[in-house]
């Protein structure tokens, strides 16, 4: 009997978790950017790294700033 109990008790624990695990992943809190530019290209030449900086720089603060609009409307 008592192997009976534990036999119905691990299946039981089983399907839990196999439900469990089964789902997906919960939905992102913060939604995606809806109109996000594409980040600029990286260099090929060493003489352009500087410009590449200066332009991932400005695509760093525009995107926290859109970002920071989506989640907190004024």
């Amino acid at each position: 009997m008592r192997i009976v109990l534990l036999l119905i008790g691990l299946a039981v624990i089983g399907l839990t978790l196999a439900r469990w695990l089964g789902q997906p992943p919960p939905a992102a809190r913060i939604p995606p950017l809806r109109d996000s530019t594409t980040a600029p290209a990286v260099p090929a030449q060493p003489q352009d790294l500087k410009k590449f900086e200066q332009d991932l720089n400005r695509f760093m603060q525009d995107a926290a700033s859109q970002r920071r609009r989506e989640v907190d409307p004024p």
